[in-house]
């Protein structure tokens, strides 16, 4: 049998992360994409604030992920969320492995952080052509831009790390 792969998104909004992700990862068959955007904005109402359902998109997001695996048997499934940081990618693993429980053999998936680069003025321009919640206010982004941590620094062992410079 294949190993399953991971494929994990990382960078800030406005980078081109999900773009990259649907355009040319998941582009055959086999392919599962997962947005937590997507989770998010189909759970909130008009007045809701962006993170009033935090807990429940999350634990959607990661269900949705195990599903895929284990349900409809998918080999490939791309997370996409920023997963700015090893915090990030760590809470997004350790939630899997938990909800997957005795089916998780780290030997079994592999797990490959996608790292999309973009200059911030890409970033900045990307941003403001974006609408309603999906526009990120610019404090908050030069904060996300500045506080993305490399993979390569993180103390797990991924399979592979993939780099795109999308500016």
């Amino acid at each position: 049998m294949d190993n399953k792969t991971l494929w994990i998104m990382c960078g800030a909004p406005g980078s081109g992360k999900t773009w990259f992700a649907k355009h040319k990862l998941c582009n055959g068959p086999g392919w599962y994409y997962v947005s937590r955007d997507e989770v998010r904005f189909s759970l909130l109402k008009d007045e809701d604030d962006y993170f009033s359902r935090e807990d429940e998109v999350f634990d959607l997001f990661i269900s949705k992920i195990v599903r895929g695996f284990y349900e409809e048997g998918v080999y490939n499934i791309v997370a996409d969320a920023t997963h700015l940081s090893w915090g990030s990618r760590k809470k997004l693993l350790n939630a899997i492995k938990f909800y997957m429980g005795f089916r998780w053999k780290e030997e079994e998936i592999n797990v490959i952080p996608v790292v999309v680069y973009s200059d911030y003025e890409t970033i900045v321009a990307r941003n403001k052509e974006r609408d309603g919640r999906a526009c990120v206010p610019e404090d908050a982004l030069r904060k996300m831009y500045n506080s993305m941590t490399d993979p390569y620094r993180d103390p797990y062992e991924y399979t592979a790390i993939m780099k795109v410079d999308n500016s």
